[in-house]
Order: C-alpha cells, then structure tokens, then sequence
C-alpha cells in the first residue's frame, strides 16, 4: 500500500511498513516539517496515498469536502513506536484493510474504526457511517 506518514510518525514505525512492502514517504525525509494540513491532504491525493498521522486535525476531512485516498489516525494511550507499528501492521494484515480507501481509520490498541467518507464528490454518498471492530 502507498503511504505518506505525517511528521508526528516515528521514523521505526516507518522503517516498518517498509520492511513489510509498502510504499511510504515521509514528511520528515521530505523536508516538509510545518508543511499546512490541506497541502499533506493535497500531495497525498495527487500521488494516491493514504495519510498516516496522530494528528486529530486530520479527522476533519469527514466535515469538509477535501478529496482524499484515506486517513489513518493513529490514537494510542502508549506511543511507543514498537506498540504503534504491531498494532498497525496487524492491521494492515488484516482482511479490513481494504476499509481503508477513501476513510478515515481510528486504530487504538483496544479498536479499530472506520468512518466512511461522504463520497459525494466521486460517486455514490454513503451518508457517512462508520464499522467498529473491537481489538483483543
């Protein structure tokens, strides 16, 4: 899967997607540090990727009409970059990973949630609900 990890991601956690096949760029190695919100929103459409942050911020796509391949917000009560990659990976190994296109995506170490976007610009709306999954 194609990535674009926002600056708040530690540089293991993207080191791991990596060695795990996927494509990812990232702010920090891109020398975009303090880069506005809707311009990370802005290149990560352009080159189809989906966002990676811990920032709330970003949950905001779902109430503005900004286009975008999805989000992950990451909302961990321990950030340790080692809990944050396996809770991440496990995810992204999962069969709910197809979820994620056009989302936003709330992973915790207890849930997973996936608010589905208002796709009216692009196609049908989905009225904008969400699927819960409890982790264990």
């Amino acid at each position: 899967m194609r990535f674009f990890t926002d600056e708040n991601v530690a540089t293991s956690v993207v080191a791991a997607l990596r060695r795990h096949g996927h494509d990812v760029k990232d702010i920090k190695e891109e020398k975009l540090q303090g880069t506005s919100d809707k311009e990370i929103i802005r290149r990560a459409y352009n080159e189809e990727r989906i966002i990676i942050t811990h920032d709330r911020d970003f949950g905001n796509v779902l109430s503005f009409s900004i286009r975008h391949h999805g989000v992950i917000l990451l909302r961990f009560k321990n950030q340790r970059p080692e809990i944050v990659a396996k809770v991440l990976l496990d995810f992204l190994g999962s069969d709910i990973k197809h979820k994620l296109q056009n989302n936003v995506t709330i992973i915790s170490e207890e849930r997973i949630t996936v608010h589905r976007a208002d796709l009216a610009l692009d196609g049908p709306n989905l009225g904008g609900g969400a699927y819960d999954e409890r982790r264990n």
